[in-house]
């Protein structure tokens, strides 16, 4: 019987011989001789980012692994039939089908067939690889020499390509979708999980792999602030309230992020003085986003400029990409194919900082001249 279509948003195989190039001079420079790379299906799906930029493949559930050395083919462990059978429709390298889902044995038997087990293995994000997986691969490679490899990964996913950044774009496309369908639903007397529920829906109807991470709260000011509670509630929007939201879909694996008030009626001034800062930290770190600045410097600037508002700054940018939210230096160098969240938290007053979060924020990409906004939703306050 011949096998069905698979309709997903995938790369072409240039994608794999770019990225497998750039991750194999990085590994030569360190004198790695292979990565051992995990995947877990947590943070919707996120921490999966790793296994999908090397192999064009996301698992869904569990753990499952990569080894990739520097000579030779990678190779792709998964746990069931049901994920070998997706596997080998999407991946670009060999899958291997683990046999009792002994993870441990199969990397190992093939880093010996390698001939690979007193060599230098990299361990690409400890940070999510369970502990019985780290123990186990000491305890059955203890003439190996093991060392952290996240930042391979993390340094060769930092710039995107032209095809990651048609990726990106249309989940920005997708976010404002999302956005509009939020509006729409939210009026005095909707209960706040229909509001939500408008949003996720039209997002996966928009493309978006489902679910998204979009974050969601309502209430008065500054009563609620903008802490956001995952999740909607069953209660009903009244006059007065705010509906705050930071709408996060993914497309293809790439997320992107959109964050725009809802107020229903006239916002109180204490709140309008918190949008208009927020607006203005926006434009500031949007005309800084440009190369050759630092991560370091620009939040230096819009921390300095919220002071002298009597506001405090937490944060504006947020690395963003194949993971909702990347770690990465803060000296980092901003160059062109670069993406980020701007959005600005601030707390007020500066000195309680009871009342504080994102009130609007969106997308950029970093160009060679202004960074490009992935979201045609304008900047102000939709009052319904």
């Amino acid at each position: 019987m011949k096998k069905m279509g698979w309709e997903i948003p995938l790369f072409p195989v240039e994608e794999k011989v770019r990225r497998h190039k750039a991750i194999r001079e990085l590994m030569a420079f360190r004198k790695i001789d292979c990565l051992i790379i995990p995947g877990v299906h947590a943070n919707y799906g996120a921490s999966r980012a790793n296994i999908r930029y090397v192999s064009n493949y996301a698992q869904w559930y569990d753990d499952e692994y990569i080894t990739f050395p520097l000579e030779g083919d990678p190779l792709l462990y998964v746990w069931s039939s049901a994920h070998y059978d997706w596997a080998t429709r999407i991946s670009w390298i060999p899958v291997k089908l683990s046999s009792e889902k002994d993870y441990i044995k199969d990397m190992v038997d093939e880093i010996e067939r390698l001939g690979l087990e007193t060599r230098t293995l990299g361990l690409v994000d400890m940070r999510i690889m369970p502990a019985s997986s780290y123990k186990g691969l000491i305890q059955e490679l203890p003439n190996a020499t093991f060392v952290d490899a996240t930042d391979i990964l993390q340094t060769v996913r930092l710039v995107k390509s032209p095809k990651e950044l048609e990726f990106v774009r249309k989940a920005g496309e997708i976010a404002d979708i999302g956005f509009k369908a939020m509006l729409e639903a939210a009026e005095v007397g909707a209960r706040d999980c229909d509001i939500w529920t408008a949003c996720e829906s039209a997002l996966t109807r928009a493309g978006a792999e489902p679910p998204s991470f979009t974050l969601y709260c309502s209430g008065p000011w500054p009563e609620k602030g903008v802490g956001f509670i995952y999740g909607p509630m069953n209660r009903k929007l009244k006059k007065g309230d705010i509906v705050f939201n930071e709408i996060t879909p993914s497309y293809g694996g790439y997320w992107v992020q959109l964050c725009r008030a809802i107020v229903l009626g006239e916002p109180s001034d204490d709140f309008k003085r918190a949008f208009d800062v927020q607006e203005e930290v926006y434009e500031l770190v949007r005309k800084e986003l440009k190369q050759g600045n630092t991560l370091l410097e620009l939040e230096k600037k819009a921390q300095e400029f919220c002071g002298k508002k009597g506001y405090f700054l937490k944060m504006t940018l947020q690395h963003i990409g194949l993971q909702i939210t990347e770690r990465i230096p803060n000296n980092t160098i901003f160059r062109s194919g670069m993406y980020f969240v701007n959005h600005p938290w601030t707390e007020y007053p500066m000195d309680t900082r009871e009342v504080g979060g994102h009130i609007i924020g969106d997308t950029l990409i970093i160009t060679e001249g202004t960074a490009e906004s992935l979201s045609k939703i304008p900047f102000k306050l939709f009052i319904k």
